[in-house]
């Protein structure tokens, strides 16, 4: 049997679903360098033919893009993939609805391993009840549930990051409950990149009433330091 060498730290093994951690990338329609965390990662498979790597996993050059619809249809009709892929590719043009429900998926999919995690309250009552005890990092309510009861919860979240981009039918789903219209993430990783999948998804979907975090800061705001600018350079499909 093999055995680590003494003194080893053995690097903890990210699950399938987890996101890559956030690191600069140059987007390849406004080239300026930003965090992963609001990006997008697009790849040219075998055909030349445009896919996006959610996941960040996709062997091939990767394609930077800011994660929303209308940075999505101006690369598109401006050459932008073409001239990052150095290549001749094709995008389909159900694209932006393509990573729409992708991004959906992955953020539905985290919550149903919140659920498992049991870092979740469902339910007026215990959400209420979490929300008050200060248990909550974050408050999620169906965009189809009642106006005034999602008013008054989020009230009670005041300060908290609220997402109100999912129906109660897609909630109920996730979760395995049926009529899912209020539930609060208790403060964990997962909960961290559900947040994140929200506010990429935010390009491409409605928000609603939803108070999302700030985007992670990019180059502009956060200078980076030698070393990060030695690293940085042109690293469009670098990865």
């Amino acid at each position: 049997m093999t055995r680590s060498p003494p003194n080893s730290v053995r690097k903890p093994r990210r699950a399938a679903d987890d996101p890559a951690p956030a690191k600069l990338r140059r987007c390849i329609l406004s080239r300026r360098e930003r965090s992963t965390a609001n990006l997008i990662r697009f790849v040219a498979g075998p055909d030349n033919r445009i896919v996006p790597d959610l996941a960040e996993r996709l062997p091939g050059r990767g394609l930077w893009l800011s994660a929303n619809r209308a940075a999505l249809d101006e690369a598109r009709s401006n050459g932008s993939f073409t001239k990052a892929a150095r290549a001749a590719v094709t995008l389909d043009t159900e694209m932006a609805e393509w990573v729409s429900e992708q991004l959906a998926g992955r953020a539905l999919n985290f919550l149903g391993l919140c659920l498992r995690s049991s870092v979740i309250a469902i339910g007026h009552d215990q959400v209420r009840t979490d929300l008050n005890a200060g248990r909550a990092a974050v408050l999620l309510q169906a965009t189809d549930g009642a106006p005034s009861a999602r008013t008054r919860m989020r009230m009670l979240a005041t300060g908290l990051p609220s997402v109100e981009m999912f129906t109660r039918g897609e909630l109920s789903q996730a979760l395995g409950r049926a009529d899912t219209v209020h539930a609060a993430l208790r403060p964990s990783r997962l909960s961290t990149q559900f947040l994140r999948e929200c506010g990429r998804l935010a390009g491409f979907r409605a928000i609603g009433e939803s108070r999302l975090p700030a985007e992670t800061p990019d180059n502009d705001a956060v200078p980076p330091s030698v070393a990060q600018q030695n690293d940085l350079q042109d690293r469009v499909g670098i990865e």
